[in-house]
């Protein structure tokens, strides 16, 4: 008998409220119902969900049809064998064969932990990966040894160059995880375009428009139509300074790690690099997280602009988000619930039903 998945609140007449553990469960059901073994279908699963519940939909479980499009195809590896290619101690180079992204991402980023933890400071270099969901997720998992943490990613051509028309480079994103004494702690994560590309996926999905000044055309004129948009390009934050981050991160992702970049980069075969800092080799960590909370207050206190009632750190709007949305449910709208149900199906899992 399939797994049972019956955990869902209708909210509106185009959204259902999910549990998110329920979600989680569900969404670990479908990728090992699509070939990964359990523990890595949990590994993406958790992913996906922690993305939704941070609010970061264009990372979250609406990708598990590009995923299964991924699979079917043979871009993507359900079942890897990732390898060390070489090895300094405190720099690793992985090939993931092929992995899903957020499997060869998890053993990177755990494997970047504990050489930090080793030597103070360890990078991590990723090649032959796959998308691997939202960067914070990655940069997070450092927290808990006390250490700083950093992953970013390159991505598939979706981005001109300063001054160009034509993609060459994607939108890549990094995130930046810090300890803190609060029950949260400072996360930055961020694309170097002015929206995620997920985010034209989004606008496309409703129907609706999207800010001028996040894409241009094939033509290089302004647009609005997200679909406009995806056959032409992303435009970067900052404009020479997005573009600028952009080239740096595939330095970092794909030249360094020997791996795919530009050009190179198509549908499949990203890069990633991690890396860990050891807060105590610097001072300690009592120390550190004292100095972090009297940062947080200082911001916290700053003088407000008319009609703004708070001012956040990097991390804060996502945290209390989750918090909401684990306590409420997460809203999930029927036309994605309807298109994971689909796939369930096909892999003989129970869907979501009201």
């Amino acid at each position: 008998m399939p797994p049972q998945h019956m955990e869902v609140r209708v909210s509106a007449p185009d959204v259902l409220l999910v549990d998110s553990e329920k979600l989680y469960r569900y969404m670990a059901d479908i990728f090992v119902g699509l070939g990964l073994p359990l523990c890595d279908a949990e590994v993406v699963s958790r992913s996906l969900v922690e993305a939704d519940l941070r609010g970061v939909r264009s990372h979250g479980v609406m990708r598990v049809p590009t995923y299964q499009k991924g699979i079917a195809s043979g871009t993507i590896n359900p079942r890897p064998r990732m390898k060390i290619v070489t090895d300094s101690g405190s720099t690793v180079v992985v090939d993931g064969d092929a992995a899903m992204g957020q499997v060869a991402a998890d053993y990177s980023m755990r494997l970047t932990v504990e050489r930090a933890l080793e030597h103070g400071i360890a990078a991590v270099g990723l090649r032959n990966s796959r998308h691997c969901g939202a960067m914070a997720h990655w940069a997070l998992m450092a927290l808990p040894a006390d250490c700083i943490g950093f992953a970013a990613t390159n991505a598939g051509m979706n981005m001109a160059p300063t001054g160009g028309i034509d993609k060459l480079i994607g939108n890549n994103p990094f995130a930046v995880a810090v300890p803190t004494n609060r029950d949260w702690p400072m996360v930055m994560d961020m694309a170097t375009s002015v929206a995620a590309g997920g985010k034209l996926d989004i606008a496309a999905v409703r129907g609706e428009k999207i800010p001028l000044g996040w894409a241009i055309d094939e033509n290089g004129a302004p647009t609005d139509d997200p679909i406009v948009a995806r056959r032409g390009t992303l435009l970067p934050v900052g404009g020479p300074k997005g573009y600028a981050m952009a080239v740096m991160l595939d330095v970092v992702c794909g030249v360094l790690t020997g791996g795919r970049y530009a050009a190179m980069l198509g549908p499949s075969g990203s890069g990633q690099y991690f890396q860990a800092i050891r807060v105590d080799r610097f001072m300690p960590v009592d120390e550190f997280k004292a100095r972090m909370d009297a940062l947080i207050d200082q911001i916290h206190a700053s003088r407000r602009l008319p009609g703004v009632e708070r001012i956040f750190v990097p991390g804060e709007i996502e945290h209390d988000l989750a918090t909401k949305r684990r306590a409420e449910g997460m809203p999930l709208e029927i036309k994605l619930v309807e298109s994971l149900a689909a796939i369930a199906r096909e892999v003989g899992v129970q869907p979501l039903t009201a």
